[in-house]
């Protein structure tokens, strides 16, 4: 029986993150459109919430559940926080984005890992009234000189990498940081690399970012990044 197209772009989806994903971590890809049965205690963090909310937020679950299966860690519900963060099973370490009719997840165990994120988005360019916003000073430059890298717009990627990184930092400081106060630098070759700037998100002295990576899937940018314990590059 031929497969749906759906079927079709779903598992490209996860071979591309399975491809970018960091060191110790796992991944899984569902559709937003399936079927899906939350835990109660989930079901209650979006009751209010409008219906593609709810729908994205139950993809988002599966996705989660569905890499935690590869970890061994069976029907474990996934709770969301006062700040809205997922709240994983202990030992484990996650990250969930939903976009353009999909919800992906990558997980790890915290012994391997300290923190990690990722991020899909759309693959249009952001609006020029979003440089500034977005792009520190230097990014701009950088982006004036070669908007493009790749053949994708700089200014979206380093869009989906600050969001990744704030995933994978944000559960480790408990701090909200804004776009500038990360710069991230983006390499042809699907590498990207990230400092944090400001003393209000720095991380602890024994870790760093590492293993960020980026690609370009049709009419979707991904961004995958992960914090590590100095001795674990």
């Amino acid at each position: 029986m031929a497969l749906l197209k759906r079927d079709i772009d779903t598992h490209n989806i996860k071979a591309e993150l399975q491809r970018i994903k960091p060191k110790h971590c796992v991944s899984h890809v569902v559709p937003i459109s399936g079927s899906y049965i939350l835990f109660d205690i989930e079901a209650r963090c979006i009751v209010n919430a409008v219906p593609k909310r709810q729908r994205e937020f139950e993809a988002g679950r599966a996705a989660a559940r569905g890499a935690l299966d590869t970890l061994g860690i069976f029907s474990q519900a996934i709770p969301r926080a006062s700040d809205r963060r997922p709240i994983w099973p202990k030992g484990i370490v996650g990250s969930i984005s939903h976009a353009q009719g999909f919800a992906a997840a990558l997980v790890g165990f915290q012994a391997d890992i300290a923190g990690v994120g990722v991020d899909i988005e759309g693959a249009d360019p952001l609006t020029k009234q979003l440089y500034e916003y977005v792009l520190t000073p230097q990014e701009l430059k950088e982006r004036d000189v070669k908007p493009l890298v790749a053949g994708s717009p700089r200014c979206k990627i380093s869009f989906v990498a600050k969001e990744a990184l704030f995933k994978a930092v944000y559960p480790i400081t408990r701090r909200f940081f804004s776009f500038h106060d990360a710069q991230v630098k983006i390499h042809a070759d699907g590498r990207w690399e990230a400092a944090l700037i400001s003393p209000v998100c720095m991380l602890p002295i024994d870790l760093m970012i590492c293993h960020g990576k980026w690609a370009r899937l049709g009419h979707l940018i991904f961004a995958t990044v992960a914090v590590m314990q100095n001795a674990k590059k």
